[in-house]
């Protein structure tokens, strides 16, 4: 017995003691002493040891560089103390300096606020030389940004005073140096050109002052590589790649060159197209809605396109948290692509709430009955995008979104409507040139929504040497919260024309009506008593005919249908009008006539560098009846910048025996635009056209061999005053005594 227990004794003995040796190797305290302004936790969160670790010396020097790494420290050090119960590891830091100030010398051609922005280190705090260095490359960054590739920084640092320094940064900097040529290799199924047109950056150009080409960004670069990279997909070019650009500074650091290698690989087709899980429509009709097509070429945007296309489909049934998940077999020996469309509809939704946000101003019922959806209604991603294109059209706002915000009812949500509203009154004054009108004075007082209501109030005037114009309008929107609008205008009209002038004072009111989601009915009634006075004895008998005083009573109907995504700057959609008005008769005054007039435009999307063509053509007729002649103001004149440019007012339509401008009876033009960004930050556009139209009388028709043509370029911008067009007109084929060209100018215009 004695000798179990000398023996279970020595063994207790023996492997107890490893455990009392461990103990005294065991870290029981973790101390920083040093640190003033350093927090304590940011030193922790530097170190991987802590308390009660098991010591070990290399995981402590490993955390020693690490506090030193952060740069906040100019000394470090490690202080270890044994005890009975383990170690107690102490770091001694010692704190750099303060920054005091910092100063930039140098820079000319950088703002010395743009700089410091940029800067990693900040006064009154702990000098940090790494940070130092960070500074300076991103002060090399914010140089290259603007064209100085070569710009080199150092700095100094200031130590006279005991606990304070000073940093200097010190800039030498580099002449501008501008992209002259970027150079496109390996490129053999699509077009150098149309590669380029799908970069930002760009060789230097004429107008580079003005639109900044010719600058090299790197990160530009990066996205212009995706870029390309996605159009070569989107040609069926799955496995293209575009190598890292080759950039060449020139000797001098004034020029750059640029050259990017492209690996375009093989065409690849569709080889089939097939749906997976909860396909709860026909397989044939999902084919026929989805634009990529078996045996098709593989086009990466159309497949993107597609998925989209079955969300809508999916998200209008209710199932507002469907998800499509498109899968891609690729077969290379084939050079065919199989895609797959995983469906999970998930639950159906309903709308809970709809929660206006951000709306200062205007009110909460005119932004709801811009809606198409309703709180109660099943959930529709088609009514959320048609709403929100009805809200940016009112143009009240800046930016709208909406969010789904799920409830704790699995099958509602609420909207989330948030709004950031712009400001929608004008005051505006301007003074512009034409060829035609001379000088021009032009004010416009507006408010688009008068004290948040959607009511619309203008007031505008122009003088000119030829034209004088007031005109008030206000509009009432949703009269009685009926969907019926009202607009009552007064206007005093004067014209100069050749031999004679004409005077109207009038006004006049209308009703709208909204029949589908794009097409509105109006019934409107207009009274004018119009003057025409300083008859010359050399006008002719017609236009002598017109001396004196008339009242015009006419009311009319028309109806429009507008589709444009957005009325401040059009991409696609289509306007289009058809208006018939009766004057005199049952409804009194001295004119008797009819007057019908169509028109339809249409923008069509380029499809290269964001431009834009506009196609559009306008007719119209003109009878008297009942005896009586047709009033001359009320004539069709073609000619000008809202029919036919290129033509003084009414130049390219009947003239009297005396060369006279009278208007015609009928009337029949077309335009032809290419709307292209010259400026997108600002908003400058640039239009090139082509016209052609007329004005005839009865015995004319709408012979089209009575057709003048034009063409020409202008410039249009949505300035801070509103829009503004200024368009340079060229008759193709000018008669005698006719003008070769014409300069229009328009602002606050909507086009």
């Amino acid at each position: 017995m004695r000798k179990f227990i000398f023996t279970f004794t020595i063994l207790l003995i023996f492997l107890s003691g490893p455990i009392f040796a461990n103990n005294t190797e065991k870290i029981i305290k973790l101390d920083i002493i040093g640190n003033d302004k350093i927090d304590r936790g940011y030193i922790m969160n530097s170190i991987k040891t802590r308390e009660n670790d098991p010591y070990d010396l290399e995981k402590l020097r490993e955390d020693l560089k690490n506090i030193y790494k952060t740069g906040f420290f100019s000394d470090v050090q490690i202080d270890v103390k044994d005890t009975d119960k383990g170690k107690i590891v102490t770091f001694v830091v010692i704190e750099r300096q303060t920054i005091e100030a910092i100063y930039i010398s140098g820079n000319e051609k950088v703002k010395t606020n743009d700089i410091k922005e940029k800067l990693k280190i900040k006064s009154n705090t702990v000098l940090n030389t790494e940070k130092i260095k960070e500074s300076i490359e991103e002060i090399k960054k914010l140089y290259a940004s603007k064209g100085y590739y070569a710009t080199k920084v150092t700095y100094e640092i200031d130590y006279e005073k005991e606990f304070d320094v000073s940093v200097k940064f010190i800039i030498e900097e580099p002449p501008q140096a501008y992209v002259r040529k970027i150079i496109i290799k390996g490129n053999k199924n699509v077009k150098t050109s149309e590669i380029k047109s799908m970069m930002s950056t760009s060789e230097k150009g004429i107008f580079s002052w003005f639109t900044g080409s010719g600058i090299l960004d790197e990160d530009s670069l990066d996205e212009d590589r995706k870029n390309i990279e996605a159009l070569y997909h989107d040609k069926g070019y799955v496995r293209a790649k575009i190598g890292a650009p080759d950039i060449n500074i020139s000797k001098d650091g004034k020029t750059i060159t640029i050259t990017l290698t492209i690996d375009e690989g093989n065409l690849y087709k569709i080889d089939r197209i097939d749906f997976k899980g909860d396909v709860i429509f026909k397989k044939e009709d999902l084919l026929a809605t989805i634009k990529s097509k078996k045996d098709n070429i593989f086009r990466a945007s159309l497949y993107q396109q597609d998925v989209l296309t079955l969300t809508d489909m999916y998200q209008d049934r209710g199932y507002a948290f469907c998800e499509i998940t498109p899968l891609t077999t690729v077969d290379d020996d084939a050079q065919k692509v199989s895609i797959d469309f995983e469906i999970k509809k998930n639950q159906e939704i309903f709308i809970n709430r709809i929660n206006i946000i951000g709306n200062t101003k205007t009110l909460d019922k005119v932004i709801r009955r811009e809606l198409t959806f309703a709180e109660g209604d099943r959930f529709s991603s088609t009514h959320l995008k048609k709403s929100r294109k009805n809200l940016r059209n009112t143009t009240y706002f800046k930016d709208t979104d909406m969010k789904i915000i799920k409830t704790d009812e699995p099958d509602k949500v609420n909207i989330d409507l948030t709004v950031e509203e712009r400001q929608t009154g004008t005051l505006s004054l301007g003074v512009g040139y034409s060829t035609y009108e001379k000088v021009m004075v032009t004010g416009n007082i507006s408010q688009e929504n008068f004290f948040g209501t959607g009511r619309k109030v203008y007031l505008s005037a122009g003088i000119g040497s030829v034209t004088q114009e007031f005109r008030l309008t206000y509009v009432e929107p949703r009269i009685f919260d009926l969907d019926l609008d009202t607009n009552y205008s007064i206007f005093n009209y004067k014209r100069i024309m050749d031999s004679y002038d004409y005077k109207k004072l009038g006004g006049g009111f209308g009703l709208t009506r909204r029949l589908t989601e794009d097409v509105k009915g109006s019934l409107s009634y207009r009274y004018e008593k119009t003057q025409v006075t300083n008859m010359e004895d050399t006008a002719s008998i017609y236009v002598k005919q017109q001396f004196g005083t008339k009242v015009t009573s006419a009311p009319s109907i028309s109806i429009t249908k507008n589709t444009i995504d957005d009325i401040m700057n059009p991409n696609v959609g289509v306007a289009a009008e058809a208006s018939f008005e009766v004057a005199g008769g049952p409804f009194g005054g001295d004119n008797y006539f009819i007057k019908s007039i169509a028109s339809y435009g249409q923008y069509i999307p380029a499809g290269f560098w964001d431009s834009t063509f506009f196609v559009k053509g306008t007719g119209g007729i003109i009878r008297p009846y009942g005896g009586r002649q047709i009033p001359i103001y009320e004539k069709f004149y073609v000619g000008g910048l809202y029919s036919v440019r290129g033509f003084k007012y009414g130049e390219a339509g009947p003239l009297d025996s005396e060369g006279e401008i009278i208007g015609g009876k009928n009337q029949l033009f077309f335009n032809l635009e290419w709307i292209f960004p010259i400026y997108k930050p600002a908003g400058v556009k640039g239009v090139l056209f082509y016209d052609a139209g007329a004005g005839f009388d009865d015995s004319d028709g709408f012979m089209l061999k009575g057709m003048r043509a034009s063409a020409g370029f202008g410039i249009r911008w949505f300035s801070p005053l509103g829009p503004i067009r200024l368009e340079l007109g060229f008759n193709l084929f000018p008669k005698r005594g006719e003008s070769r060209s014409v300069f229009d100018f328009a602002l606050g215009t909507q086009y």
